[in-house]
Order: structure tokens, then C-alpha cells, then sequence
């Protein structure tokens, strides 16, 4: 977060369950700083008054013990996908926020960026300090410096190398140009739709409580290893007349792809860019909620909100946290996190189907 200190009203705002009391969740707070559970607030003046604040980086640990997120049931580590082929739907959005609002509940964060765009990157901050570099040659060394995935599959770094700190439990493999060049080199290699899950993601769970994957909006070599590498899928909707009529194209792609890998991959549509006050925008929400598998019950609609939030490289609830749509974000990640922990194990997903010709791990 930006500000150094975050007031309790605000704190409320971020972590308090909907429909919970918010003078009694201020207590609850107050009462884990009296039991030595949280760090001590400061009291800090705003305008005319003392208001007691806690330190940004406090705030996962607030988060751990109070905050709105289901509680983590398994006891490894758990991956999610973010993915759709059409762009400009809060990809990117929903990815930026489901990262920084589960570390903000002190779970520990890793973000794998997977398009070659760099939009999650971007989004989380990173090397931003570039754009107001004075020299090229500067620039240059410095993007030279950054290594990627593509620098683990050739073996020029190990895994660890490329994991960047990009904030409290949050860390980040950046996106680089040699992304290209890694979805191409896929192919050469066996089990190449495992590679991810494998090499990267399996062993990401080993350290991190959630790794998230912000796919290209393009289905190649990279997108299928993320959704094998998959616990759960979340797929924005655009509520737009265009995405509405490419959605049956995706669905039966998706459909196919998961009956030829064999796999049991859950998954949840998000509706995104919906507008309250235009009609075909709502009754595409609606026939997305009443007709499509495993469509939330919430969304995310159209507003500045988001825009200014990735700008500031935070989470909506990070941003405003009493805004309408932040409440319905906080809603919408209260049920994705619902849908990841739905497991019939505690320690393993199944996520491939039984049977004599099942694919074996």
C-alpha cells in the first residue's frame, strides 16, 4: 500500500466480512492489539483529530487474524489461473487483485506473469522506475538484469534466482520479452504441457500459499501449461454483446481441452464491465449467471475505480475500500476462495479422471 499508515476505520473497511458490524469488527481489532496478537497502533493526528493507524506492512497480520477471505483448509500450497481469449475484460484486474488481497490476509503470494505484454508486471509495480529514467543505456542494463522463466528452461538461473520480493508476502516472476521464445521451445521438450506445472508451479507451492497465473488472452503453449498447472480457473466475462457471442466459442475450446488432457479442472466466470444503467449490459449479466456453469455470484462492473487502482498498482479494496464496487469485489473474492478450497483432499487435487487410459503423474 502507498500509505505508510492506515487508519482503523479504513482497516475496517479492507477486512470486515459483508454484512458484519463494523463497530464491532473495530473492537475485534482493538482487542487483538490488547492481547499483543497485532503491533500496537500509533496515534496519529488527521485534520483535527488523533487517529490510531497502524503501519501498512501490519496489515497482513490484521488480515491473517480477522480478515474476510475463507480460511486456507489445505495444508499445501494452491494455484489459480486467470485467464480468457479476449482482451481489455479485467484479466489482469482480477489477477492483480485476487494476489494482493490474499497476501493481504498474510497468506504468502507468488504471481507468475505469462503474457508477453507484460500487463501483471506492470500492474504489480515493477521496475516502474524506469519510465523516468533519463538514460536508454540505463534502461537497457537494467531490463537486461531482469530474468524470467525463460531463463530457467535454458538453466542460466534456478528458480529462486528469478522470484522477485515485490512487497509484505508478495513476490512476483516478471514477464520478459524471452516469453516468445519459451512458448516456441515447449515443443521440444517431452510432457510439454507439464513443464510449468513441474518445473515451476509444484515447487512454488512448496514455499508460496498461492501461486496465480496471468495468462496471455492468446491459447498457446504457456496457457496450456497454466491451466494443467491449475487448481482452479477464473475467467472474466465481459458483459459487451462481442464476448457474449465468443463465449460459446470458448466454452466448447475449453470443454475439448479438458476432455483430451483428461482433466478435472474446476473453474469460475467472472461477469466484468457490466454498467447498471444499460439494459442488454444487465440482461447479459443475468443470462451469464442463470445459464453458465460455475458463474459467480458477484462481479465486477464498469467503473474508474479499477483503472485508478491498477494505475496506483493496488487492489480496489487497497484503494477505496468503501466504494460500492470494492464491496462487491470483496464479495466476489470471498466466493472465489470458497471454490479453491472445495477439495476432496487436504494435502492433493485430483485433477485428472480415473480409470485404464487416465494420464499418469
Amino acid at each position: 500500500m502507498r500509505d505508510e499508515y492506515v487508519d482503523l476505520q479504513k482497516i475496517a473497511q479492507i477486512f470486515c466480512p459483508i454484512g458484519n458490524d463494523h463497530i464491532q469488527f473495530k473492537n475485534k481489532i482493538l482487542e487483538l492489539e490488547e492481547q499483543g496478537l497485532i503491533p500496537k497502533a500509533q496515534r496519529l493526528r488527521r485534520g483535527a483529530l488523533f487517529k490510531k493507524s497502524w503501519k501498512s506492512e501490519d496489515l497482513p497480520l490484521i488480515g491473517k487474524y480477522c480478515g474476510f477471505l475463507p480460511e486456507k483448509k489445505s495444508s499445501r500450497g494452491r494455484s489459480i489461473s486467470v485467464f480468457t481469449t479476449k482482451g481489455g475484460v479485467l484479466k489482469t484486474t482480477l489477477a492483480l487483485n485476487i494476489a494482493r488481497t490474499a497476501a493481504l490476509h498474510g497468506q504468502k503470494v507468488c504471481v507468475v506473469g505469462l503474457d508477453i505484454q507484460g500487463d501483471i508486471t506492470n500492474a504489480l509495480g515493477f521496475q516502474s522506475e524506469l519510465e523516468d529514467a533519463h538514460r536508454l543505456d540505463d534502461v537497457l542494463e537494467q531490463v537486461q538484469r531482469t530474468q524470467g522463466l525463460m531463463d530457467v528452461f535454458r538453466s542460466k538461473a534456478r528458480l529462486e534466482d528469478v522470484i522477485v520480493p515485490i512487497g509484505a508476502n508478495l513476490a512476483l516472476i516478471p514477464e520478459t520479452a524471452e516469453l516468445a521464445q519459451l512458448n516456441d521451445a515447449l515443443n521440444t521438450v517431452n510432457r510439454r504441457e507439464y513443464w510449468l506445472r513441474e518445473k515451476i508451479v509444484e515447487r512454488l507451492k512448496d514455499i508460496f500459499d498461492l501461486v496465480v497465473m496471468d495468462c496471455s488472452p492468446n491459447w498457446n503453449k504457456l496457457t496450456t501449461n497454466a491451466l494443467v498447472a491449475s487448481d482452479l480457473l477464473v475467467s472474466p466475462l465481459e458483459c459487451k454483446i462481442n464476448n457474449f457471442r465468443n463465449f460459446k466459442v470458448f466454452g466448447q475450446f475449453l470443454e475439448q481441452f479438458v476432455q483430451e488432457m483428461r482433466m478435472e479442472l474446476k473453474t469460475m466466470f467472472v461477469p466484468t464491465r457490466y454498467t447498471k444503467t444499460r439494459k442488454l449490459s444487465i440482461d447479459i449479466l443475468q443470462w451469464y449467471q442463470k445459464n453458465v456453469p460455475d458463474c459467480s455470484t458477484y462481479g465486477i462492473r464498469d467503473c474508474v475505480l479499477g483503472e485508478e487502482a491498477v494505475a496506483l498498482n493496488s487492489s480496489f479494496l487497497e484503494h477505496k475500500p468503501g466504494h460500492a464496487a470494492s464491496q462487491d469485489m470483496k464479495s466476489l473474492l470471498s466466493e472465489i476462495f470458497s471454490r479453491l478450497d472445495i477439495q476432496t483432499d487436504d494435502d492433493f487435487v485430483p485433477r485428472f479422471k480415473q480409470g485404464s487410459d487416465a494420464l499418469q503423474l
